[in-house]
This record gives C-alpha cells, structure tokens and sequence, in this order.
C-alpha cells in the first residue's frame, strides 16, 4: 500500500494529489494535529510518500515516481554525485530543513542516514548501502554546495516567509530585519532544541540577504503565493482531505 502525506496549504501537495486521486492502491492522508508523530518518521516535508509503512520518498514527488513504487520497479543504479544532488533539491523543497540549514549556514545538522537515504533517493532505487558514501560526499563538498545554492536558497526562504505573510495578512513594508532574525531563529528550531550554542543567534549574512531579497522582489513573491493559494483553497475535493481535530 502507498500512502501520501499532504497539506492543505502545499502546491506540491495540491498538484500531486489532482494527478493521482484516481489511481488504486494510492491513499492520501492529510497532515493533521497532533502532528508530533510525523516527527518520528522524518515528515519534514510534504508530499511525504510510504510504502508498507516506511518513508520512501519527500518533495519533490512527481507522479512518475509514485507509478514506478506501485510497480515495484524502483532498483537501479544511483551514483553519489546524483545522490548528492537529489539531496540539496530536497533540501530546498522543505522549508523545515532549509530553513534549519541557513541558520546554522551548515548541512551538517541534517546528516541523519535515515534521512539523508530518503533525501538522496537511496532508499527509493534501493541503494541504502551507499548511505555512509553519500554522507561522506555531502560534509566533503558543504562549503561548495552551499556556496553553489546560495542565491537560490535566499530565494527560496524569502519565498517561504512571504508565504506566511500572506496568511497572517502582514505588508512587505512592515518587515523589519529583526523579524527576520526572530522568524528563522523560530521556524529552525522546537522550543529550545536547535538553538545554536553557546548564544542563540542568527548569520547576519542571512538576514540581510533574506531582507534584501524581500524589499527587491517581495511584492511579486507575494502575487504567485495569493495566486496559488487562492487556486488551493477554492479546491473543495482537495480541502475535503483535511481532519478534525
């Protein structure tokens, strides 16, 4: 059996859904509170897709993908290049671990093997046992990935803060840099676990890269999100997903 975890107010989600809602053996389960138990799974993004109970994939998740786990034929060869590369596209599908790995402006608090199999598709094509060559290739070649990624990941964060405007109603010009610094230092860590040692803090590289891409290109980030959300929550199908709680 597969199911796919999903969120109401998630494109990936809402796209993923539309292009297999029909498809048998396919079941879908909206993310719902409590969520801790989704923790325990690595749920740290969404579509998150299960195969007989066990996480196999996280956004991104194309239909293909899902076809190919229903046929069972998934195996093939995956090199730790490839492997590399499916991990940072999966970082930057995840607001979660983006967003936990420019505050600390490092992928190592993300080198869990479990996740890390996911991330980079080992898992998927059955090559788990590449995980420790794949985790040795990442912390090798962080500082050129990061740098590489840099825009693109501002970009990305901006593009997700934005989001969160959008549904607290908050204006561009309201934003200051410290609501930045006080939004990352929140949305990378759970309480007290994930606050940087010894004294809490955020890069000031990020901030001020994170604020100046808002003012630059804000207005239309937030065009596409109100575009894209409007599309997501006139959907009532889709909507009709979600649990009560």
């Amino acid at each position: 059996m597969i199911k796919i975890l999903l969120h109401h107010t998630c494109k990936s989600s809402y796209t993923l859904y539309k292009a297999l809602k029909n498809t048998p053996g396919v079941q879908f389960e909206m993310v719902g509170v409590p969520y801790f138990p989704y923790l325990k799974h690595y749920v740290l993004s969404v579509p998150a897709v299960f195969k007989d109970g066990e996480l196999v994939l996280l956004d991104p998740v194309e239909p293909e993908d899902v076809f190919m786990l229903i046929s069972g034929k998934t195996e093939k060869e995956l090199s730790v290049e490839d492997a590399v590369e499916n991990f940072v596209r999966g970082v930057m599908a995840s607001q979660a671990l983006l967003v936990t790995v420019m505050l600390y402006k490092s992928l190592k608090p993300l080198l869990i093997p479990e996740l890390v199999s996911v991330l980079s598709r080992a898992k998927y094509y059955k090559q788990e046992h590449k995980t420790p060559q794949i985790l040795e290739k990442i912390r090798a070649s962080e500082t050129e990935l990061l740098s590489e990624h840099w825009e693109h990941l501002v970009k990305l964060l901006t593009f997700n803060l934005v989001r969160e405007m959008y549904w607290l109603g908050v204006d561009i010009d309201e934003v200051e840099k410290s609501h930045i610094k006080m939004w990352i230092l929140a949305k990378a860590t759970l309480g007290r676990l994930g606050l940087p040692y010894p004294r809490p803090t955020v890069p000031d590289v990020v901030v001020d890269a994170v604020y100046t891409t808002l003012k630059e290109a804000g207005r239309r980030y937030l065009d596409k999100v109100t575009e894209e959300q409007s599309i997501i929550l006139g959907d009532a199908d889709f909507l009709s997903l979600i649990q009560a709680y």
